[in-house]
């Protein structure tokens, strides 16, 4: 909480979290995580850790659609129960992925690489609108592996999480401006990543994305948007992902 906290401090983004109270007592609790998209500079709202006491879950609805109600802003979940995922629906929440990518690393290191990755300390002020690398920078900060990758004559910025999956040290693609570019250029992101300590690379995606190569299944909690959101994009930045840690 104290990361969330210093996060919406730091950028002038308000309270952290919404309460629903009974008296002078919480009965319930809805956390949301504010940022601002370096591309547009419009405020996301990342929707977390939902909890109502049950005798006044008939009021929950009503307080998640007070929570999602600015047509400002663009609203995420990422984690929505089976419950809350019916009920954002209903509020006009969309699904924009629907299963996990799986790529183990040592294998697609094997294949030819057609373009290279470098830590964010090498690019020029130039390089990078202030807004993205005002991003980066937080995300390395907070522990997250932030590169650069060059392809093709261009640079695409890149954040991964470190994870782990069935035990193996991995890393989660949270940040890229179109995942066709990640998984067109997979051996390079595998090379860098191995020297990271990283052995699999996870990112979400939908299930016409299972010809992309990798291991595809089934995502129990698929990521929701409610407002217009690119469904090329790979953004899980300043969520509860990176500013709740388990």
């Amino acid at each position: 909480m104290s990361l969330i906290g210093e996060h919406h401090e730091r950028r002038h983004l308000g309270p952290i979290g919404q309460l629903l109270m009974k008296g002078d007592d919480a009965a319930g609790v809805l956390l949301t995580i504010r940022s601002r998209l370096a591309e547009t500079g419009r405020v996301t709202v990342n929707l977390s850790s939902w909890y109502v006491e049950p005798s006044f879950r008939w009021f929950a609805p009503r307080m998640l659609q007070m929570a999602s109600s600015d047509e400002n802003e663009i609203f995420t979940d990422l984690t929505p129960s089976p419950e809350t995922n019916k009920l954002n629906e209903r509020l006009g929440f969309h699904t924009v992925t629907d299963c996990t990518l799986f790529y183990p690393l040592p294998l697609a290191a094997l294949r030819p690489a057609r373009a290279r990755l470098y830590p964010l300390t090498e690019t020029t002020a130039e390089t990078l609108s202030s807004e993205t690398r005002e991003m980066l920078e937080d995300h390395a900060r907070l522990g997250c592996i932030v590169a650069i990758l060059e392809a093709e004559g261009q640079r695409h910025p890149l954040v991964f999480l470190k994870t782990a999956t069935k035990r193996l040290p991995s890393a989660r693609l949270i940040y890229c401006e179109d995942r066709q570019i990640a998984q067109r250029h997979l051996p390079a992101i595998a090379r860098h990543l191995l020297t990271k300590g990283r052995l699999a690379l996870t990112m979400s995606a939908c299930e016409k994305d299972r010809h992309a190569g990798g291991f595809a299944a089934h995502k129990f909690a698929p990521i929701q948007v409610k407002g217009a959101w690119d469904p090329h994009i790979v953004n899980e930045t300043y969520s509860e992902l990176v500013l709740l840690p388990p």
